[in-house]
């Protein structure tokens, strides 16, 4: 059993389990996860203004320059009064003395400006160093405060919390798993799911994993019918409340469960048989009258007091004919053989009704031919009475078992489950065959899956995703090294001739008067002038070039190349891997999550229910957590830095 059975931990303490809101495991958070750092930054030290440093430095370098000069030029006017003291006397010796004087008060002087600015750069220092100390103190203090209020706060928190099946879940499929983990999801699922409505939990598993459920769920008070088969199918209600159609109907489907090609004829001759047999029974139809009835068919002696002597020999006489009854031996001696392990079944039941929670499981003292039927007839009883149940559909849970459960049994029941609104849960132990087909019906929840096949499908299901990864690299170094020579070698000849003539032709005329004064006015003279020349020059020259040129040249090159490449290629990645599947912890689960635009989000959980013992356990989803708030800083602690100290 999951649950620790000590005085450390008495069944009451797992009462919590029933708390209100259905829940599939608990999720962890780290509540030291959520702790924020302290936002104000450390204060620093703030450097002391430059103008009170030049200040300082601007006196200690007058004070310097006025000692020295100031001495040497009062020192030499003393001296000189000091010398002319012996020509002019007293009055000499006083000049020189207050020369001296004046000397030594200028210097004294600067000296005490040096001293005042460096006093004045030793307080801003002080006050700044005060500043700083009283910022620090009151920082100090505030991360204190904060951090104190931290821990306060993930004191308060809870590190567990339900994950919760999620609004309007009507089916749920968790695959893989061991005993173990499954009777603890188990317990932690059926335990919350009571707080809301009934449960039937049909365990077939032949390993009794609903017993811890409900042993919690009888402390807590819960009405509880818990039905063993076949160790006390006497007891067991699975045929109560069907009529006589309906358990034939049952009888005939489970004989013919694991032959999905059987004959029609076969199945409605043995229909037929059983009808003719309830026909003769009457009301009162059991397992049992319908064994001693195919017994009386076939002749043989019972003495068994199911039936009366008048029913026993109206079956034997009148039912069928001799020649019918050689003809169907056959199907007399199956049914017979498949109805003799059941007679039993209900024979003290009484007129109990089911429980509250209702867990129908098969035990480990049966056969195989008796185990598959019965599991079969539990299934089929649980379908027919969920199609006519007239209150508020329970929630129904299926465990199968290593020798699983026919495809179309588990399809009717999950379609009544639809109709009726009843949520259907089914805790497959592997992911192969049958249930590889009907995964992702609805919700899918996946537990440790050791073989690989069947975490490489819960893989798949679970999506791939693109990445790129590294595939190849190159490294390429080399030198190159080219040589080439080049010769050329070409000759011209280029011959002119060249003609030219010039002609001139000239002209020239002229005319001249002459004025001469004197007494005369009248007295004058004038000239006139002609001429004209022609010459013409013709020369011819011819012209003739001879060239010849010749040119080697040599070139050389060398390079070097070096190159690193680095090459990606895009893949299809597992969102899970196999691997990890096959490496989860015995409680885990993972709840996958599909969204409307085909995304999956994963949601991991533990379904250990020893968990509700820890200290700092929700049995609701954790909120999203909102940290504290920061202490709010002191009205003065702007100013604890640098501020706006006036300076002198």
């Amino acid at each position: 059993m999951t649950v620790q059975n000590s005085e450390a931990a008495p069944p009451g303490r797992y009462l919590r389990l029933f708390d209100s809101g259905q829940r599939l495991g608990w999720t962890y958070r780290d509540p030291e996860s959520l702790r924020t750092p302290f936002p104000e930054p450390e204060p620093q030290r703030q450097p002391i203004p430059v103008a009170y440093e030049n200040r300082a430095h601007a006196a200690r370098l007058a004070h310097e320059q006025r000692k020295g000069s100031t001495a040497k030029v009062g020192g030499g006017i003393a001296a000189l009064f000091l010398l002319l003291a012996t020509v002019g006397g007293t009055m000499m010796v006083v000049l020189a003395v207050a020369a001296a004087a004046a000397t030594v008060a200028l210097v004294v002087h600067a000296g005490q400006s040096a001293t005042t600015a460096g006093a004045h750069l030793e307080a801003k220092r002080a006050e700044l160093e005060h500043h700083f100390q009283y910022a620090w103190q009151s920082w100090h203090q505030r991360a204190l405060q904060h951090a104190a209020a931290q821990d306060q706060w993930v004191r308060s928190l809870d590190a567990w919390g339900a994950l919760p099946a999620g609004p309007g879940t009507r089916r749920l499929d968790i695959f893989g798993g061991s005993q173990r983990s499954r009777e603890g999801f188990l317990t932690v699922f059926g335990t919350s799911t009571l707080q809301q409505q009934p449960l039937i939990v049909l365990d077939l598993t032949q390993a009794l994993i609903c017993e811890e459920l409900s042993a919690l769920a009888e402390v807590a008070g819960v009405p509880v019918d818990v039905q063993l088969l076949p160790s006390r199918m006497a007891e067991s209600g699975i045929l109560s409340g069907l009529t006589a159609q309906e358990l034939v109907d049952s009888l005939v489907e489970a004989v013919y469960a694991g032959d999905s090609e059987g004959s029609r004829a076969a199945r409605a001759l043995d229909t037929r048989i059983l009808q003719q047999l309830c026909g003769v029974l009457g009301a009162e139809v059991t397992p049992a009258r319908l064994g001693a009835g195919l017994r009386a068919l076939m002749g043989e002696i019972d003495d068994t007091d199911a039936l009366t002597r008048d029913e026993r020999n109206r079956i034997a006489d009148d039912l069928l004919a001799d020649k019918n009854k050689d003809q169907m031996r056959d199907s007399l001696l199956r049914l017979a053989s498949f109805l003799h392990p059941l007679e039993r079944l209900g024979a003290e039941r009484g007129g109990r009704g089911p429980g509250y929670l209702t867990c129908i499981a098969l035990d480990f003292s049966t056969g195989s031919a008796s185990t598959e039927l019965l599991a079969d007839l539990a299934v089929q009883s649980v379908t027919r009475r969920l199609a006519t149940f007239q209150e508020t559909a329970p929630s129904v849970v299926v465990a199968l078992g290593e020798q699983g459960l026919q495809r179309r049994y588990l399809e009717q029941l999950a379609s009544v489950c639809e109709r009726r609104g009843a949520q259907l849960t089914v805790l497959h132990p592997h992911l192969r065959e049958g249930s590889q087909e009907v995964i992702g019906g609805g919700t899918v929840g996946f537990m440790k899956l050791g073989n690989h096949q069947e975490a490489g499908i819960a893989a798949d299901f679970l999506g791939r995703h693109h990445s790129f990864v590294l595939h190849s690299l190159t490294d390429t170094d080399g030198t190159t090294v080219s040589t080439s020579l080049a010769k050329t070698v070409g000759s011209s000849v280029s011959r002119g001739t060249t003609y030219s003539e010039s002609v001139t032709r000239g002209s020239n005329w002229g005319s001249s008067s002459t004025y001469q004064g004197g007494d005369n006015p009248f007295s004058t003279s004038s000239s006139s002038s002609s001429g004209g020349s022609h010459s013409k020059t013709t020369g011819t020259s011819t012209s003739t070039t001879h060239s010849t040129n010749e040119s080697t040249s040599y070139t050389t090159s060398e390079g070097t190349n070096t190159s690193f490449a680095r090459g990606r290629q895009r893949v299809y990645e597992y969102a899970v891997e196999p691997t990890q599947l096959q490496a989860l912890a015995d409680f885990s689960l993972l709840l996958v999550e599909r969204r409307p635009d085909g995304s999956v989000t994963v949601h991991p959980a533990d379904c250990n229910p020893n968990i509700v013992l820890l200290d700092g356990v929700s049995t609701q989803p954790l909120p999203c957590a909102a940290p504290v708030a920061p202490a709010a800083p002191a009205p003065h602690a702007v100013q604890a830095g640098y501020g706006a100290g006036a300076m002198p």
